[in-house]
């Protein structure tokens, strides 16, 4: 099973960049060693595009058209 994130990436106050992230496992989620390292690289790559100013929605992992842009 894939989690698919989406993350929508906005400018906060002052500036920062913040991320508004949908999909995440609900509480108490029961997941595998191979779940949770998927979900910390997405949560990883949702922090550097955050970090290096992407804007808009972004689905994680990224789809076809995304990384034909």
């Amino acid at each position: 099973m894939i989690t698919q994130l989406t993350a929508r990436h906005i400018t906060g106050r002052n500036g920062q960049p913040l991320a508004e992230v949908n999909g995440l496992p609900g509480l108490d989620a029961l997941m595998t060693m191979q779940q949770l390292d998927t979900l910390s690289r997405q949560l990883k790559q949702i922090k550097n595009d955050a970090q290096s100013g992407v804007r808009g929605m972004r689905r994680y992992p990224e789809t076809e058209e995304q990384s034909n842009e």
